[in-house]
């Protein structure tokens, strides 16, 4: 069996997140899927693989990003704050191991109006992990 560990580590922050009581999608959710704000997508995923003498490692980016209403960029940044905690640990999944490399994380919190009539806190959270 092929374990891909790219796909490990987006299920666990998936996890993760759930875990900490946040509504959390694999996907931007459609407007049929009614949902509520706010809430997180787990999002894009980059991996640099590295070539060791004896084995094969990567560094590994998952881009998270937590969407509120226009009203709360503090619930927005609070839970940024949470989720950026995952970034710093350790992420054990069922065949790998990833150290989080908070010092090369990226956050930023941006206004929306892609929406018509609507104004959105998007917050866009970057870990890095390194396959330990």
């Amino acid at each position: 069996m092929d374990y891909v560990p790219e796909q490990e580590l987006f299920d666990q922050l998936y996890v993760e997140s759930d875990q900490l009581g946040f509504d959390t999608y694999d996907h931007l959710p459609l407007r049929t899927e009614n949902a509520k704000y706010p809430f997180v997508v787990i999002g894009d995923t980059q991996q640099i693989p590295i070539n060791y003498r004896t084995a094969i490692g990567g560094t590994f980016t998952v881009t998270l990003h937590i969407w509120a209403d226009g009203e709360s960029r503090y619930t927005v940044s609070k839970m940024m704050e949470r989720l950026a905690r995952l970034g710093e640990e350790v992420v054990i999944t069922d065949h790998f191991r990833f150290i989080g490399r908070f010092n090369q994380e990226d956050r930023q919190v941006i206004t929306d109006t892609s929406v018509p009539d609507t104004v959105l806190k998007h917050g866009i959270l970057t870990l890095v992990f390194n396959l330990g």
